[in-house]
């Protein structure tokens, strides 16, 4: 079977690549990706070649609606023959799949972003275990048949195979460091006039070696003047830097849900009152600490319990969604 999959953001890329080595194995994929934040370096560290389709739309829901309206008809017309598609998030892949009259699996987490076209042209979903699904059900029409769900989180897919990098530290000038990550404050989830606090945070922790890892080139001024702070020249890999770190402190979910599920310090201090459920859940067990004040970090990081990891329970969660994709591919190949 020809399967497309369609890679739009960094964090994509660490979910969905266990998923392309196991069903390289027996089909012929087809990758497209969108050139954005670190989307493209982080596939070709993968030894992934993509097709390069489209960018990044800016903040403006006009700007966005006309560039991602002009990417579904770039990958419309670029994308090669396919017999199935799959992605994180749906919007472009099920616009194009259904365009096409061709199925497509829609894999997301997230329940706050827009996702009409996705749930609208689309097939098969997976959602974590924790995922309301009621209000797409009776919005949308999808029936309960089309869900699929599996008890974990989306970052337990690429956690389960993990093995650490025995050479990581030798990229950090430190011994030992926290690692803070920005807001994506040119996100479109991100409520308007939001700021950042990472520069409160560096004050705070001027006396803690810091891995800095910024979003965009602007953000580098946040560090100037200090020295016990280090900013990588090309990506890392995540979850090498996850493990390494004292703690992790960041704007936005996955760097949080990685170190909560891997026993680390975990901290959000995204600046929306809207949380992911799968994130929701996490604060609930304790497992992560939300914040936008400084102050409260440090109390937190100076307090906080040590955790272990889970990446036993990971492994589960990786077969299971394997074997619901290859269920959906059965039923699609008959």
């Amino acid at each position: 079977m020809k399967i497309w999959i369609d890679i739009t953001n960094t964090p994509h890329v660490s979910v969905l690549l266990p998923i392309i080595r196991h069903l390289e194995k027996n089909h012929e994929l087809i990758i497209t990706a969108r050139n954005f934040s670190e989307t493209i370096p982080l596939l070709e560290m993968a030894n992934i070649r993509p097709i390069v389709i489209g960018g990044y739309g800016g903040k403006s829901r006009v700007a966005k609606f006309l560039v991602n309206g002009l990417r579904i008809f770039n990958t419309w017309l670029r994308t090669p023959p396919f017999d199935l598609s799959l992605s994180l998030g749906g919007n472009f892949v099920a616009s194009v799949s259904w365009l096409r009259g061709k199925p497509s699996v829609v894999f997301s987490d997230n329940d706050i972003s827009y996702k009409a076209p996705a749930y609208k042209y689309g097939n098969y979903f997976i959602f974590p275990e924790y995922f309301n699904t009621k209000s797409i059900e009776d919005k949308y029409g999808i029936k309960k048949e089309q869900i699929f769900k599996f008890d974990g989180f989306k970052e337990d897919i690429y956690i389960a195979n993990y093995e650490p990098d025995p050479n990581f530290m030798e990229s950090i000038p430190f011994n030992e460091y926290i690692t803070i990550r920005p807001e994506n404050l040119k996100a479109s989830y991100v409520p308007k006039n939001s700021v950042t606090i990472v520069p409160e945070l560096f004050k705070e922790f001027k006396d803690e070696n810091i891995l800095f890892m910024p979003r965009y080139p602007e953000e580098h001024a946040y560090a100037q003047g200090y020295n016990n702070i280090f900013i990588p020249v090309g990506p890392l890999k995540g979850l090498d830097v996850v493990r390494n770190t004292k703690a992790m402190l960041t704007g936005a979910g996955t760097f949080a849900r990685e170190a909560a599920l891997l026993g680390k310090t975990s901290v959000s201090f995204f600046p929306g009152k809207s949380f992911l459920a799968v994130d929701i859940i996490m604060q609930e067990k304790g497992w992560e600490f939300h914040s936008r004040s400084a102050k409260e970090i440090r109390q937190y990081l100076n307090t906080a319990e040590k955790r272990t990891s889970q990446q036993g329970r990971s492994k589960d969660v990786l077969k299971e969604v394997i074997e619901i994709i290859e269920n959906i591919i059965k039923k699609e190949s008959k």
